[in-house]
């Protein structure tokens, strides 16, 4: 090997490091440029578990020996849209939000966008899915955590079919079903491979799906003038003339077609969850929160977790992820405070102290690259950092679009195409 060559490589990665490292550093003294109350109390309202906030909070204050003052209310993500609306209105909002990222687009009118923190700065700082939050006119958001989207598998059906390691690939799957899916005489499932082809009874169904169409290739929701959102579901490939999300519905829906050979599921079966907990389902695709519960509910089922598999020869690796993130409403008089208040909560000290908490990952980039010595959380970590999402106008309408388009194919009411082709032109109705 030329020495010259080998030199040059490691003085260009050195000061490629150091000025991500820089970037960190600058980003972590930033401070808003209006003078803050440092007596205000700073409201924070969010969908995250209070007793989980509040632990965080209070071991963080006293590892640093500091005086926080912030009120946090838990909501219900059902009604926190309606409760910040009516909180707006009546004068009581609070100072801050703490959503994930399908609520952004709801909030867009109402928060104050981020102008004093470089573009540059930030996406050196936080992980990619971190850019959905970046608009044309500021950053909407500062990210907090990352719950990604990862495959847990029951250990001892893989191996007592045979099998030494859990799919790296989709590929994969079709040989699992055949090794492991089992049904009696009256052609009723008894053991899974996964739980594909239904919606209702499939756990993060929505989830799931958005992760096999991106990795074919849609981004689900994009732009075409930088500005108005629409639908790509129906967008063909620009490499070939395939539709992604027909390619990721075809695949999906085969496992409850009963005339394939890969018939592994079912909408008569228990939910997805419940059934890898009681140990006839092979594998599940949850969120990385959901690792101790699943603990907790069956300490002897004997799984491990995962990265979501992907597709051969993909040029890069991708699976869905929740963000969440800090965005502050325009109707606070505490803009300032809050702020700085939500910047030390961000920093990597504070962080830190959360995922002693919580079963995620950071959405900070340093934090990532310092790793972690639990086996899960590095599969956590290394999912936050090929996570994707896209803007939802509305989670719930969604989750039913993506439900008839399910249900049309796996019934035999509509096949693939169709299906894809109305689910789009609903999206798109929704901005």
């Amino acid at each position: 090997m030329n020495p010259n060559k080998n030199k040059f490589k490691i003085v260009l990665t050195s000061v490629f490091g150091f000025f991500i490292l820089l970037g960190m550093v600058v980003f972590a003294t930033y401070k808003s440029s209006n003078t803050a109350n440092t007596n205000v109390e700073v409201s924070v309202w969010g969908t995250m578990d209070s007793s989980t906030f509040s632990n965080f909070i209070e071991k963080y204050k006293q590892d640093k020996n500091i005086e926080l003052k912030l009120k946090y209310t838990q909501k219900d993500p059902s009604t926190i849209d309606s409760d910040i609306l009516e909180a707006i209105a009546s004068g009581h909002a609070p100072d801050s939000i703490l959503i994930p990222q399908q609520l952004m687009k709801r909030y867009l009118d109402k928060v104050y966008l981020i102008t004093n923190i470089p573009t540059r700065t930030f996406s050196d700082t936080f992980v990619q899915e971190s850019d959905i939050y970046v608009t044309q006119n500021g950053i909407f958001a500062l990210p907090f955590f990352i719950d990604p989207l990862v495959m847990y598998y029951n250990r001892d059906i893989l191996s007592g079919a045979g099998i030494a390691n859990p799919p790296k690939s989709w590929a994969e799957i079709p040989l699992l079903a055949g090794k492991i899916s089992k049904s009696d005489n009256n052609a009723n499932i008894t053991k899974s491979a996964v739980s594909f082809g239904e919606y209702s009874n499939v756990n993060n169904a929505k989830a799931l799906l958005s992760a096999l169409i991106m990795q074919a290739g849609s981004p689900i929701v994009g732009t075409s003038d930088g500005v108005r959102f629409q639908s790509y579901l129906y967008t063909r490939s620009p490499t070939d003339i395939t539709i992604p999300t027909v390619s990721a519905l075809s695949f999906f829906t085969d496992y409850s077609n009963p005339k394939k050979s890969v018939y592994s599921w079912n909408r008569s079966l228990p939910s997805s969850k419940q059934s890898f907990l009681s140990g006839d389902l092979a594998l599940y695709f949850g969120f990385a929160s959901e690792a101790q519960d699943l603990k907790d509910k069956n300490p002897n089922l004997n799984f491990d977790v995962a990265l979501l598999p992907q597709i051969v020869d993909a040029k890069s690796k991708l699976t869905y992820g929740d963000i969440y993130g800090f965005a502050f409403l325009k109707s606070s008089p505490n803009i300032a405070a809050a702020y700085n208040m939500i910047s030390t909560l961000i920093s990597t000290d504070a962080v830190s102290t959360l995922l002693q908490f919580m079963d995620v990952a950071p959405a900070r980039r340093d934090l990532i690259m310092a790793g972690s010595s639990d086996p899960a959380k590095t599969i956590f970590y290394n999912s936050a950092l090929i996570s994707r999402a896209w803007i939802d106008p509305d989670t719930n309408k969604t989750d039913q679009i993506f439900q008839k388009m399910v249900e049309d194919i796996s019934s035999g009411r509509m096949n693939v195409d169709g299906s894809v082709q109305r689910a789009s032109l609903e999206l798109d109705n929704l901005f």
